[in-house]
């Protein structure tokens, strides 16, 4: 399996990790990064794939040399969908986190309105 050692998830793994897993872990990552910038603009899932590369751009802070990915785009709109809270339903929290893995950030909402990310980060191939 080909070996990774890029960006954020180089530094949380162990060396050797492979780099299906790092992939992952970074895609949630930039998406929760894409996905604030978003929110600070007022866009949500909606929102269209040359407005999440604005986004995506800012959060770089230079042009993007390759456009998002079709996987990058799911993250960043599964980071924007639909906000679990205390009163979500069981069901709905499972459906949500294992609708999720294995790189697609949840948002979350805490009892005072603040917003949160749940970013799923790979433990096993």
């Amino acid at each position: 399996m080909k070996k990774s050692s890029i960006g954020t998830a180089r530094h949380l793994h162990p060396p050797g990790t492979p780099g299906d897993l790092c992939r992952w872990h970074n895609r949630a990552a930039l998406a929760t990064t894409v996905a604030t910038i978003a929110r600070r603009h007022g866009l949500d899932a909606g929102a269209d794939d040359e407005e999440f590369a604005v986004c995506a751009a800012e959060a770089k802070a230079a042009p993007l040399k390759a456009p998002l990915s079709v996987d990058t785009l799911a993250a960043i709109r599964s980071a924007l969908g639909p906000a679990l809270s205390i009163g979500s339903a069981p069901a709905a929290v499972a459906e949500a986190v294992f609708g999720a893995l294995p790189d697609r950030p949840i948002r979350v909402v805490a009892g005072d309105g603040q917003e949160f990310f749940l970013v799923p980060i790979p433990v096993t191939p």
